[in-house]
């Protein structure tokens, strides 16, 4: 990943996941800088209801302007919607 955003086209946006069971913002706005991200996508992985073994998640979008998004628990595919949303807001403007 960290080549990827390193060399990124002009316009490309690049986003990451940060699964993280403790100090959730602060590793995941650490690896956005670390690995030149434009997006990522903040998850405690500590929570039974929410994660890998659930239907619904609950994140934090973290972007490269330093805007902090945190989202709602909800289905993993109304998630994707957020998330794209959120990286059509990155895009450059034509």
């Amino acid at each position: 990943m960290k080549t990827l955003a390193h060399s990124k086209a002009k316009g490309q946006v690049v986003v990451g996941f940060a699964a993280e069971t403790r100090d959730l913002l602060e590793h995941a706005g650490e690896k956005l800088k670390k690995k030149n991200l434009d997006l990522i996508v903040a998850n405690d992985v500590s929570q039974q209801d929410i994660g890998f073994a659930s239907e619904d998640n609950r994140v934090t979008l973290l972007d490269r302007r330093g805007k902090r998004t945190p989202l709602e628990k909800m289905p993993k595919p109304r998630l994707a919607e957020r998330i794209l949303d959120a990286v059509e807001k990155l895009l450059p403007s034509k």
